[in-house]
């Protein structure tokens, strides 16, 4: 019984040597936003960003870097665009007509998501739809309208919104985060196979990881009024980063 005891006991001793042997499994640091591992042709993105002094590390195996700059490119500027528009000055947003408290809690959630992109300028709500420069309205009509205005420079003066108010809780959600999105300077929706509120085919009710690389590099490294060439290299450069 005693030696018994022993050997249990020198079995136990080893374990942690017996158990550290062979390969262990690590994830491979993040070092920089918008990192494209070093291959030959990479096309795997890995995402960093600092969010109120914690890291929230988006590790998108599935986005394509093709994929993600046809994307930047199609929002941004369409068929014809040819200089970067985003909000330059605090947003200032509020809701009218027909909403729910479903409604408020979702566009909250959504301004609460863009305070965390570098370089966003400030938005908060106000009572006074009169003082909104994004104005999202619940009213009778049978489809989304999409109403921006800019100035000369590119920069986003106002926003409005009007969402139908007959639609169920799920299509509202998805419309406020879609349109919040393309309010933010990506006017256009478009075909891609990203997951993206942006995108056509996808109801989505939260923003993706490529709608946060994508506000990321317009507010972070994008003037208003940048030329679509300047824009496009600048992503390049951003996504080449190591």
């Amino acid at each position: 019984m005693k030696k018994a005891l022993i050997s249990v006991l020198m079995l136990l001793a080893l374990l942690p040597v017996l158990t550290s042997c062979g390969d262990t499994a690590s994830e491979e640091p993040f070092s920089a936003a918008f990192t494209i591992r070093p291959e030959q042709e990479p096309t795997e993105v890995y995402f960093d960003v600092t969010y109120t002094g914690e890291t929230q590390q988006i590790r998108s195996d599935a986005l394509d870097a093709d994929a993600l700059r046809a994307l930047f490119a199609q929002s941004l500027f369409g068929a014809e665009g040819e200089a970067a528009v985003r909000w330059a000055s605090p947003v200032r947003y509020a809701l009218a007509g027909a909403f729910t408290p479903e409604d408020a809690q979702t566009l909250s959630a959504v301004a609460a998501s863009l305070t965390r992109v570098s370089g966003f300028p400030s938005i908060r709500e106000t009572a006074a739809a009169n003082d909104a420069a994004l104005l999202v309205r619940f009213d009778e009509t049978e489809q989304v309208q999409f109403l921006p205005e800019t100035d000369e420079k590119g920069r986003i003066l106002s926003v409005q919104i009007t969402i139908p108010a007959d639609w169920d809780a799920p299509q509202r959600a998805a419309a406020l985060y879609r349109y919040a999105m393309r309010a933010c300077g990506f006017f256009y929706t478009v075909q891609t196979p990203l997951d993206t509120v942006l995108s056509a085919d996808m109801p989505a009710d939260m923003l993706t990881d490529a709608d946060y690389i994508l506000l990321e590099a317009l507010y972070g490294s994008i003037e208003p009024g940048d030329a679509k060439t300047v824009c496009l290299e600048q992503f390049d450069q951003t996504l080449s980063a190591e």
